[in-house]
């Protein structure tokens, strides 16, 4: 991020250009009458002027386009990989495929049967898998930089239009929105789950162990309800923090070339350089390790919450 007035680079600046890498863009990417028109009429049903912090914007952003293209990367790579295997007559998996299948044959024997069971894993298996497979694919192409070489590419050519996707993160799972989104689709999970498995009432009953003196259920249900909203927030911040954390430290080590050039000369910047590379490439690896390990435990905690409620009895 250059400053305003004099066109260079200023030490101060560093702090603002991390929370850009990771923020979503400050305006919608496309203009598309519809939708504008749909979010003015949604807001205003419910008493939402255009000025307001809370007004249902339905444009598309950095973060929704990359929702879109993740989900398309996604789905598209997944299932050319299992028609291809399928399609094998000898049935032996490419490399990719086996990865896939190790995750896949991990969770199923090490997560899925362990925290909801034999007999009713197979119900859930299609959320966890789709859970894990979407955070790492998005953690995972958080990690490549395409939409900042868009943005040099549009920057040097003059094209707005494409030097507008260089606004704003890349790791769409840095955004607390994404991933309350899908906290939330756990938080009505196991809640369906143990409804489903217990019935309306005896699901909300299962909130406090029986037996207890009446007068301690004062202190159990309050506390065992609020851990019910707890656990889907707990999720979203742990995801969104880790991955935002590790995006901002690199992008930190990246501007001390540009800091000590700024402040002190170009045989700073150039002295400096090899130190700040070496640390942005040993937090991309750590950053590859957290990518995989923060979508294991956001599916491993899906698959404990619903065991939860499934299984009170545990």
């Amino acid at each position: 991020m250059l400053g305003e007035k004099t066109g260079k680079w200023t030490m101060d600046q560093a702090p603002q250009y991390a929370i850009d890498h990771v923020a979503n863009s400050p305006k919608n990417l496309f203009e598309f009458e519809a939708l504008d028109s749909l979010s003015q009429k949604i807001s205003s049903f419910f008493g939402i002027n255009s000025d307001s912090l809370f007004y249902i914007d339905l444009g598309i952003t950095k973060h929704v386009f990359l929702l879109f293209f993740v989900s398309l990367i996604t789905v598209s790579t997944l299932v050319a990989l299992i028609q291809k295997y399928i399609s094998n007559k000898n049935n032996i998996p490419s490399k990719f495929m086996s990865i896939i299948e190790m995750f896949v044959i991990y969770l199923r024997d090490d997560v899925l049967k362990n925290f909801i069971g034999d007999k009713e894993y197979r119900s859930w298996a299609p959320l966890v898998y789709t859970i894990f497979f979407f955070i790492l694919f998005s953690n995972l192409l958080g990690l490549v930089p395409i939409f900042d070489l868009f943005g040099l590419v549009g920057k040097l050519s003059h094209i707005d239009s494409i030097y507008i996707f260089s606004k704003g993160g890349n790791t769409v799972t840095a955004n607390v929105n994404v991933t309350f989104a899908i906290a939330t689709i756990t938080f009505f999970a196991f809640i369906f789950a143990g409804i489903k498995k217990y019935g309306f009432i005896q699901h909300w009953k299962n909130l406090a162990p029986s037996g207890l003196p009446w007068p301690l259920y004062f202190v159990v249900v309050p506390i065992e309800f609020m851990g019910l909203f707890i656990r889907p927030l707990a999720l979203t911040l742990r995801l969104a923090g880790n991955m935002m954390g590790g995006h901002i430290a690199l992008i930190i080590f990246i501007t001390f070339i540009f800091s000590a050039t700024a402040e002190i000369g170009g045989f700073a910047g150039l002295g400096i350089a090899p130190f700040s590379v070496s640390l942005a490439l040993g937090l991309t690896m750590l950053e590859l390790l957290v990518a995989v390990i923060q979508a294991y435990v956001f599916a491993l905690l899906t698959a404990v919450f619903i065991g939860m409620a499934i299984h009170v009895d545990h």
